[in-house]
Parts: structure tokens; C-alpha cells; sequence
């Protein structure tokens, strides 16, 4: 019995040393299977974190030398053999494609392709405009000392607007990376001081302002001075406006205007900007009252008046009739703004009124603008425009002796003469706003005072005390 159960205990042990080392080994395998799976997740962690995880830091400008990059960034291309780099500029032309221009660099199809497809999680290659500037790069490794090394296509980079740097960059065979870079803007002041001899708009030229910030300045002016009327050769215009440099002192954008003042037979109108609480920007008077009105006085610059409102014989029909407005004879192309902000509610040809557009207004006003040679782009009837924004052109459309812009003022659907409109102001500042006020005059009154005697100045400017004080 014993002999047997001896037998028996000693065939059940030989299984059971088979099953113990059977089980050790898996335990063993679950181990190793553990801890690769730990490293990977660890590994993968590591590549989420640094792929998908890092804040968004500016990618480094692509460059002759191999450029320093955010530890974050750097990362990414750890990998990468150094490389010295070169690039060549090219533009969009009219009906151009940045894939045509990548092609036209030699640049082929496959890696055009991949560098296009990383440009379009970021930005849309078709909305780039004509013109655009784009940079092409090319690297080879910096341990090749030979006169022709062989360089292979590095990426781009373009600036789609003053404030933005769009970089494509290689990362390896066929992939690349594209990231957005805020371009970094320094500010500068510029004062220009000038007597004007045929029109505002040819002065502030002439003192460097862009068109887009001279149609600024005429905006500000036009609600309180006829310039078909009231300008005189030998009018002062001063103006207080800022520019914006990028880091290699370029220029990138025009600023706002600051302070503008002009002296018109004699009397000076001056104009103060002030920030508003929601973060805006506003225009008054010495004495708080806003620039702005319902109505510009008149929606074009630099033309003459040729027609009154009243009663006229017409000049092809030859009966007599009411005029309804006035006519502002001007250079075929000149630019005609909206004298309100409002709502159009027509635009098209209009009988022997030509190319036409018809504006509503607040309280009951409606303007109306016709014989124009073309409108702006995007217009249309419903859209929605802003005072002093271009709405056309002159033109000689309909039933016109030569190009000019006939202009009518509508209240609650009556005719009114444009030049008898006295609109009050928008709104005046409180208390507290003229103290801001003053205190905004004090520190513009110092910085043109230090601009007339920086040699560093646009021009040479006499010196000038414009101090609040003084200006009221």
C-alpha cells in the first residue's frame, strides 16, 4: 500500500515540476511583456508630449546658418544631420498657384506635394494673393566642403500678413512640418508738418503717409471742412502717426493715426485720438466733442465742385430742372467713400444716372452716388458699409459731359441740399473723459516736440509747443 502510494506520489511529482517551470517561464514572459509595454507607453508619452503636447512656439526662421530653435521644437528634429542652407524669392503672379511657383523652382511634384499638404493644416495655399513673396530653401550637410554640393529642397516660408510668418520645414524624406510664427512689430512715431498746395490728400503724401492711412486723415477732416470749398493753397496740415518695423527693420504695416490738426483760413481743427473703454479708438476736439457725425461733408477728395443744388438748366437736355445734389468733378478712377455708415439698398446701372449706388442711413438719411465708373470689390446690394470706406469710382457713366460724381442727401426720402446739413455730434466725453483727454494732449504735445528735434525725425520740423493749453 505504501510502495503504491510511494509509486503513485513520485509519478505525480514529475508533472508537477514540468507545470511549476511552465508557469515561472510565463511569468517570466508577462514580465518582459510588462515592461516593454511600459518603455513603449513611456516612448510613446514622450513623442505625444513633444509632437502633439508642446505649447505653440515659434518655429526658427529658415536661414543661411542652421538656426537656433525653442528646446521644444528642437526636440522634434533631434534627428536631423546639421545643414547649412541658402534660399532664393519668387512672387505669385496673376493666376499663379504656389504649387506652380514651387515647380517653376525645380521643386518636384512628390515633395512639392508633401510640403503643400503640412502648409494646409495650417494655412489655405488659395488664398494667397498676387504678389505674395515666397522664400525657397535648400540645404545640404555641413561636413560637405565641395563647391557644388548637392542640395535638396529645405521648405519655404512667406508672411501672409504683417503680423505672421508661415514655415514650412523639412523633416525627414518626404515629410514636413509647417507652423505658424507671430512676427514681433516695433512701433515708431513720424510727424509731418506741411503746407498744402493742391490737396490734402497730395500733402500727407507728400509727409509719407500711405494712401490707406490718408484716406484715414480725410475721413477725420471731412466732417467739418468742405474740401471742394473751403481749402486754400498755403493751409497748414500737421499730422502724428506711427509705423511698425519688423526685426530687421523692415517696414511692415502702417500704424493710426495719433494727432492731426489743420489750419483752414485761418482757423486750426484739431484732433486728439483716444483710447474708449472697450479697447477702441475714438477722435475728439479739445473740448471732448467727437470728430465724428452721421454724414461726411463730402465723399471725395481733391475734386471740384461744378454743379450746385437747386434749380439748373441741364447741360444735354437743356430744359430746366431741379438738381438734386451736387457735382464734384474729379479724375476719371478717383475714389469715392461712403458718407455713413449703413446698408446698401441699391447698386446697378440707373437710367441717365448710370453706375449707381443708394446708402441707408440712420434717422430717416439715404445718400446717393452716381455716373461712377466701377464699385468696389465685394459690393453688393445688402451689403454693409462703414463711413469713409471706398464704395467706387469716377466715372462718366449714364449721362455725363465728363467723369464727376453726382451726390445726393435724402432725409426720410426728400431731397436736402449736402452743404446745409448740420449734424450734431456723435457723442461728447464726461468728466472723466476729459481729464483722459488732457492727459492724452500733454503726452501727444511731448512726443511732437521730441520727434522736432530727434535727428533721427523723418524730415527737418521746427519745433512747435503743442500742448493741451495751447490747442484749446
Amino acid at each position: 500500500m505504501n510502495k503504491f502510494t510511494n509509486k503513485d506520489t513520485s509519478k505525480n511529482e514529475q508533472p508537477n515540476d514540468v507545470a511549476l517551470l511552465a508557469q515561472q517561464a510565463r511569468r517570466r514572459r508577462a514580465r518582459s511583456r510588462f515592461s516593454f509595454s511600459f518603455v513603449a507607453s513611456l516612448v510613446f508619452t514622450g513623442w505625444l508630449a513633444g509632437n502633439l503636447l508642446l505649447p505653440d512656439e515659434p518655429n526658427p526662421v529658415l536661414s543661411a546658418k542652421p538656426a537656433p530653435a525653442h528646446p521644444a521644437i528642437a526636440n522634434r528634429w533631434a534627428y536631423l544631420t546639421p545643414m547649412q542652407r541658402s534660399h532664393e524669392s519668387d512672387q505669385l503672379a496673376a493666376g499663379d498657384s504656389l504649387a506652380a511657383l514651387l515647380a517653376r523652382a525645380g521643386i518636384g511634384e512628390v515633395e512639392a506635394d508633401a510640403a503643400l499638404d503640412a502648409l494646409r493644416s495650417q494655412f489655405d495655399p488659395r488664398t494667397l494673393k498676387v504678389g505674395q513673396k515666397v522664400r525657397i530653401f535648400r540645404e545640404w550637410p555641413t561636413d560637405d566642403t565641395s563647391q557644388a554640393p548637392a542640395r535638396r529642397f529645405a521648405g519655404f516660408d512667406f508672411i501672409p500678413e504683417p503680423r505672421q510668418r508661415l514655415i514650412v520645414r523639412r523633416t525627414g524624406h518626404l515629410s514636413f512640418d509647417a507652423v505658424k510664427q507671430v512676427r514681433p512689430l516695433s512701433e515708431r512715431f513720424f510727424f509731418a508738418d506741411t503746407l498744402i498746395s493742391s490737396s490734402v490728400y497730395d500733402a500727407a503724401r507728400g509727409g509719407g503717409m500711405s494712401p490707406n492711412l490718408v484716406v484715414e486723415l480725410i475721413r477725420l477732416f471731412s466732417f467739418s471742412i468742405d474740401f471742394q470749398r473751403d481749402m486754400r493753397a498755403g493751409d497748414q496740415l500737421e499730422v502724428l502717426y506711427t509705423r511698425r518695423f519688423d526685426e530687421n527693420n523692415q517696414l511692415a504695416e502702417e500704424g493710426d493715426i495719433i494727432f492731426a490738426a489743420l489750419t483752414n483760413r485761418g482757423k486750426r481743427y484739431a484732433y486728439w485720438r483716444l483710447a474708449q473703454d472697450d479697447g477702441s479708438y475714438a477722435y475728439y476736439d479739445a473740448d471732448g466733442r467727437s470728430v465724428q457725425r452721421l454724414l461726411m461733408k463730402t465723399p471725395v477728395d481733391g475734386a471740384r465742385l461744378s454743379s450746385r443744388f437747386g434749380m439748373r438748366r441741364h447741360p444735354i437736355l437743356g430744359y430746366t430742372r431741379l438738381h438734386r445734389g451736387l457735382d464734384f468733378a474729379a479724375p476719371r478712377g478717383t475714389p469715392i467713400y461712403a458718407a455713413g455708415s449703413g446698408r446698401i439698398v441699391a447698386l446697378g446701372r440707373n437710367g441717365d444716372f448710370g453706375k449707381y449706388i443708394r446708402i441707408r442711413h440712420r434717422n430717416g438719411y439715404e445718400t446717393a452716388y452716381a455716373h461712377m465708373n466701377g464699385y468696389a470689390r465685394r459690393l453688393k446690394k445688402g451689403s454693409q458699409v462703414k463711413q469713409g470706406q471706398i464704395i467706387g469710382y469716377v466715372g462718366a457713366t449714364g449721362l455725363a459731359t465728363g467723369p464727376h460724381l453726382h451726390y445726393e442727401v435724402l432725409r426720410n426720402n426728400k431731397p436736402v441740399n449736402p452743404r446745409d446739413l448740420d449734424v450734431p455730434p456723435e457723442s461728447a466725453l464726461d468728466a472723466a473723459g476729459l481729464e483722459k483727454l488732457r492727459e492724452a494732449q500733454i503726452a501727444i504735445g511731448t512726443r511732437i516736440n521730441a520727434l522736432a528735434t530727434n535727428d533721427n525725425r523723418l524730415r527737418s520740423l521746427p519745433r512747435r509747443n503743442l500742448s493741451a493749453a495751447q490747442n484749446r
